[in-house]
């Protein structure tokens, strides 16, 4: 069954490395998920932690579909973390 994590809390808090720790632990047992990121330090289309862990992500914008994106694009692949 699916499920949907939102880390959401005040800056350098971890979030973002505990959306990449998350992500680390469902791939090594073959899950995939999406990730999802607005405005992260890295750039466009990544999320990215102050430790230096890089990961592909789908970019949110203000127009945004949330669910018409999540039906129709495919998980990314496991081990994509640079």
């Amino acid at each position: 069954m699916a499920e949907l994590h939102f880390y959401t809390g005040t800056m350098d808090s971890g979030k973002s490395t505990l959306a990449l720790q998350t992500n680390h632990n469902h791939a090594s047992r073959g899950r995939c998920g999406r990730i999802f990121t607005s405005r992260d330090r890295a750039g466009d289309a990544l999320l990215s932690s102050r430790l230096g862990l890089t990961h592909a992500a789908i970019e949110v914008s203000d127009e945004f579909d949330f669910w018409g994106t999540s039906s129709t694009s495919s998980p990314m692949a496991p081990g994509s973390t640079t």
